[in-house]
């Protein structure tokens, strides 16, 4: 091991592990504290992925994340990433077939005060 900062091969001690469970060590010479051999943080790419063709499949945010063993918070972020990212995909010239579902809304009849 060697320190970053100042170059020394002499008096590096071990200093515990990172929350990653990497090594950490401590030079004794200038203080400073390093991780040599520093594990990948995040998800697969592969990962995220699967979470998006799953929401588009029709399953929800917290159904996916049980699924994956993810929190349902970066599937969230996942999805929301992909959908911004759809916006720069090419767009066909003609649309042969629409699929729509059924849907009724109520507008402009809010109720408002108390019914009985």
């Amino acid at each position: 091991m060697r320190c970053p900062k100042c170059n020394h091969k002499e008096r590096q001690n071990k200093d515990g592990l990172t929350g990653a469970g990497s090594q950490r060590y401590k030079c004794a010479c200038c203080g400073k504290r390093y991780t040599p051999n520093q594990k990948r943080r995040g998800y697969a790419q592969s990962l995220r992925h699967q979470a998006v063709r799953m929401y588009a499949d029709g399953l929800g945010f917290r159904q996916i994340a049980r699924h994956l063993q993810v929190h349902h918070v970066s599937v969230m972020n996942w999805v929301k990433t992909y959908a911004g990212d759809l916006a720069n995909a090419p767009m066909p010239d003609q649309v042969e077939t629409v699929e729509m579902d059924e849907l009724y809304t109520y507008v402009e009849k809010k109720k408002t005060g108390f019914t009985s």
